[in-house]
């Protein structure tokens, strides 16, 4: 067993789950206002230095990677059926594109990867602890898992997707006052490290059935590459029609160059694919 940062016995296999609380996000009241495959075949680098962090800008890239209804059904087919019918979509891919970047970073297998969940306090999950009525600002929850990768990688996906979905489901109102009182006791103390995090956000929903133009329906959209690379450090999930006119998601990523090439080689396997070439698309954001 090992104490999270809550003081709370966790579990350490196959992953701790856990909760942290962050300022950001809450893009809807604005809005408003306005108007068992893992890809072994793929040559893993020896560990080194975290390549997120000692990579320089210039080799960094960033890609969106499409996922349409065929994408998704071919990765929930690899589940068992009842985890397979349970699971969202969000959990889904976020399990997998954990397992992808971990196994392109060539982390060590006794190194702990982690991930974060950001979770807008507004959501529909949230009903133990509405905000108060009027306020507008920001307001998110980011959930925190932890596994060793090479446990991560090498056991099904079933137990990722298990993870994850322990992760996002867990936050309770307990957990969320915790996590504002720990951050607000740490507020004076060096920020925690962000090595080997993946942090991701589901924003297919921000807006949806909200927005009214009067002329058209919202389709989808997204965050926006604002500024440097460091506004894409974490992957969004957004809502768009692939080219077939079906409802889509889009995965942003961004990785160093060389772990890019690794990633869409390992997001092949798993998606029954010949080649990488059709696994991303051009993004206006």
């Amino acid at each position: 067993m090992e104490e999270g940062p809550t003081h709370s016995a966790l579990p350490t296999c196959p992953g701790d789950a856990h909760a942290v609380v962050v300022v950001g996000g809450g893009d809807e009241p604005g809005a408003r206002a306005g108007a068992a495959r893992g890809g072994g075949a793929v040559a893993r680098p020896p560990p080194a230095a975290n390549p997120m962090l000692s990579t320089p800008p210039d080799r960094m890239v960033v890609e969106y990677f499409l996922f349409g209804p065929r994408e998704v059904s071919t990765l929930r087919g690899q589940l068992p059926a009842h985890l397979a019918e349970l699971t969202t979509t969000f959990e889904l891919l976020t399990a997998v594109t954990w397992r992808c970047r971990t196994a392109a970073l060539g982390y060590g297998p006794n190194q702990l990867v982690r991930l974060i969940i950001t979770m807008n306090a507004r959501g529909r999950w949230n009903a133990h602890t509405p905000l108060p009525l009027g306020y507008y600002g920001n307001a998110h929850v980011s959930a925190l898992a932890e596994a060793p990768a090479g446990d991560l990688l090498v056991r099904p996906l079933a137990d990722t997707v298990e993870l994850v979905r322990r992760t996002k489901r867990g936050m309770t109102r307990e957990r969320m006052s915790a996590m504002v009182e720990t951050v607000a006791r740490l507020r004076e103390w060096p920020p925690p490290t962000m090595e080997r995090v993946y942090e991701v956000s589901d924003s297919k929903w921000i807006a949806v059935d909200m927005l009214k133009f009067g002329w058209a329906f919202l389709a989808g959209g997204g965050i926006p590459l604002a500024g440097d690379l460091t506004s894409k450090l974490g992957s969004d999930h957004m809502r768009c029609r692939n080219a077939a006119g079906e409802l889509s998601t889009v995965v942003s990523m961004l990785l160093p160059r060389v772990a890019m090439a690794r990633f869409k080689k390992e997001m092949a396997v798993w998606l029954n694919k010949d080649d990488d070439k059709s696994l991303t698309i051009m993004s206006s954001l």
